[in-house]
């Protein structure tokens, strides 16, 4: 079971709004240092991410192969993640710290966030997705946030993410 399940034993069909996740504030690579422990590193990996210990971002067109990007509220939550990797799977895992402090999803999709790049107006962010494909922006600070938010109005950027509707 993870946050937000619900039992429910009756015969009509519901559906409850997803959790929102809130704006991480941290972000960080992850890798594990010994390759032979690679299989155990991805399960443990796996099952915190699923746990919502942290968020998982990756660049953009990563379906898996590529470094994976943690992102947290606050540097506990990665302290929280290494030390579990560590404790209850065995393996050890090096974070590299990203220099990025805030992370708005552009609601109106690629579409958008390629015309603002075209446009040379996502110069010095990090444009990345996550676990469901969306774009999310890294900034370096609140006012390049705000920025962008009020001159591409467009983007719809949100400092939140709902979970799709899987209905």
């Amino acid at each position: 079971f993870a946050i937000g399940d619900t039992l429910y034993t009756g015969v009509a069909r519901v559906a409850f709004p997803g959790i929102p996740s809130f704006s991480p504030e941290k972000f960080a690579y992850i890798r594990s240092p010994n390759p032979s422990d690679y299989k155990s590193f991805r399960k443990g990996l796996d099952q915190l991410l699923d746990e919502g210990a942290v968020q998982a971002l990756r660049q953009r067109n990563d379906d898996g192969g590529g470094p994976l990007i943690l992102a947290a509220v606050g540097q506990l939550q990665f302290e929280v993640v290494q030390a579990r990797l560590q404790n209850e799977y065995g393996v050890e895992s090096v974070m590299e710290p990203i220099s990025y402090t805030l992370a708005r999803w552009a609601d109106a999709g690629w579409d958008a966030v390629d015309k603002a790049d075209a446009d040379g107006k996502l110069f010095g962010i990090m444009i990345v997705q996550d676990r469901w494909k969306r774009p999310v922006l890294l900034f370096r600070n609140d006012w390049k946030a705000a920025a962008l938010a009020e001159d591409e109005k467009y983007l719809e950027l949100k400092p939140w993410s709902q979970p799709p509707n899987f209905e």
